[in-house]
């Protein structure tokens, strides 16, 4: 049986959430209509509510009767800010939004690799104001404990407890998680009709990601889905060190362009390609059985070109009557950016907005960043 504190926190999350998503301020029997909570009940939730802060007294309805006005609440979603980082192998992005998650800002830094720390705790001083919370999309292997344990894109960061020293320097709560987990949460929100769902990443290299039941794949030491830790892996026969190169070098663009033309070798070169990252593949999705691969990174850029001969692959492969749809990424750019903002609303909801489990405003960070 729940508690009286636990079903005056989900009354107060309620009450919240529709002011929220509101698009102008709300009345109390209006909001008692939208939760199905008693105006008593709801009444005693706004005095908290406001008392927070993220919720203000908006002015009286205008009423043609001779009654008094009915009072009306919002949200004031400038009442603070939540940011996300993005580390890359050269530069750190920032991306800031409002408490209702609408879009303050979006920068871009050169990353300092003798000092990158210090990189990022002055792209958020920047910002103006210390955020409430703030998510880190970080390039490498977290271990448990939350230090980066491997990065082969930024080798300084290794070994570096970054959210728990930014957490410090900043006195804000931050979380961190692997960029491509991230992008695979973010990308698992946008397509909300699976609960599961196995993102790859095709870039200069190959990534993994899991998503199950709607939560990123961990494993005992968060090693799921980090296929390139096994040794002497290889995704294809001219990969160097994780790396893809081509007939073109190591950027696939020409070459996805001759396919698209209708270039006969090119196209051999994309079937062959999908031909060989294809066993691997479905030995995951053989493991996870999920309801969608979705086709992230930079050589998704390239559409059914490069989605037909690989979902051809894996379909001569899987002896199953059901296999998982296999789709381009929605989220073109800041996939991983959409992600460290819902992982930073959602581990920091009560620095945020003074209540734990606050879910994220999905819906307004993915429109923002789409």
């Amino acid at each position: 049986m729940a508690t009286t504190s636990a079903v005056r926190a989900a009354n107060t999350r309620d009450c919240l959430v529709t002011l929220r998503e509101a698009s102008s301020a709300l009345t109390v029997g209006e909001i008692a209509a939208a939760t199905s909570l008693s105006r008593p009940t709801v009444d005693a939730v706004l005095l908290d509510l406001v008392a927070t802060g993220v919720v203000t007294a908006a002015p009286l309805a205008v009423s043609g009767s001779a009654g008094r006005p009915a009072r009306r609440f919002a949200f004031d979603p400038s009442a603070g800010t939540v940011a996300a980082l993005d580390i890359g192998a050269r530069s750190v992005r920032c991306l800031v939004t409002d408490l209702s998650g609408r879009t303050l800002s979006h920068t871009e830094t050169a990353l300092s690799t003798t000092s990158p720390l210090g990189t990022l705790e002055s792209i958020l001083r920047e910002t103006g104001r210390t955020p409430n919370a703030v998510g880190l999309a970080v390039p490498g292997i977290l271990s448990p404990e939350g230090h980066l344990a491997q990065s082969l894109a930024v080798p300084a960061l290794v070994g570096l407890d970054l959210a728990g020293e930014l957490s410090r320097r900043l006195d804000c709560p931050v979380h961190a998680d692997n960029d491509i987990k991230l992008a695979a949460l973010a990308e698992h929100q946008l397509g909300g009709d699976a609960d599961s769902i196995v993102l790859i990443e095709l870039g200069h290299r190959i990534s993994l990601a899991v998503i199950l039941d709607g939560k990123i794949l961990q494993g005992a030491h968060h090693l799921a889905g980090e296929l390139g830790s096994q040794r002497g892996m290889r995704w294809t026969d001219t990969s160097v060190r994780g790396r893809l190169t081509w007939s073109t070098g190591e950027d696939a663009k020409p070459l996805l362009e001759r396919a698209v033309t209708g270039d006969p070798a090119a196209q051999r070169e994309i079937e062959g390609f999908c031909e060989q990252i294809a066993p691997r593949l479905a030995t995951v999705l053989l493991t996870v059985d999920p309801e969608r691969v979705v086709i992230g990174g930079g050589l998704a850029r390239a559409g059914e070109t490069l989605l037909g001969p690989l979902r051809r692959s894996l379909e001569r492969l899987l002896m199953t009557e059901h296999s998982p749809e296999v789709v381009a990424a929605r989220i073109t750019t800041d996939g991983a950016l959409v992600g460290a903002l819902g992982l930073a609303f959602t581990h920091g909801s009560a620095q945020i907005f003074g209540l734990p489990d606050v879910p994220a405003p999905w819906s307004r960070l993915l429109d923002a960043r789409a």
